[in-house]
């Protein structure tokens, strides 16, 4: 990562187009720290009460579920696939691929972390459902059958 944020740097030193677009890239980066940093995963607490417990496990199903699919659509957009690279542009589209869209501390990678723990959430209130004695219907018909592959 080091190398890569060394790379990055250079070309944003470089100004123009390339350097404006490096400089966003980094500033997005600071902005979904911190919005990750007060997500489900935080120090935030979430109640909820019998009455709200499948509506809240419902909408949060949802958010995670457009989450997955705007995720989908932006990473076949945002990677970089080069046909004839030569040396320097095959390491900015390497960074760039691998800050926006590779590994576990990408922006995806970071994304997807946080879908995980949103489903975590719908899981934490399907069993806050049955605690309340909800029926295992009840529960499927408001957040739907859990997958073996869940």
């Amino acid at each position: 990562m080091e190398q890569e944020n060394g790379l990055l740097g250079a070309v944003a030193a470089m100004g123009g187009t390339v350097g404006r677009a490096i400089g966003e890239v980094f500033a997005a980066e600071k902005q979904l720290s911190d919005t990750m940093a007060s997500g489900p995963g935080s120090s935030q607490k979430f109640d909820v009460t019998k009455e709200t417990v499948l509506q809240a496990g419902k909408i949060i199903q949802d958010q995670a579920g457009r989450l997955r699919t705007a995720l989908e659509d932006a990473v076949i957009l945002l990677g970089v696939q080069l046909n004839d690279p030569d040396e320097v542009n095959a390491d900015i589209a390497a960074a760039w691929n691998s800050r926006l869209i590779d590994g576990p501390e990408s922006y995806a990678g970071r994304i997807e972390q946080y879908i995980t723990s949103l489903n975590g959430l719908v899981e934490q209130l399907r069993g806050a459902a049955r605690q309340y004695e909800y029926t295992e219907d009840e529960v499927n018909a408001a957040l739907g059958a859990v997958r073996a592959s869940d």
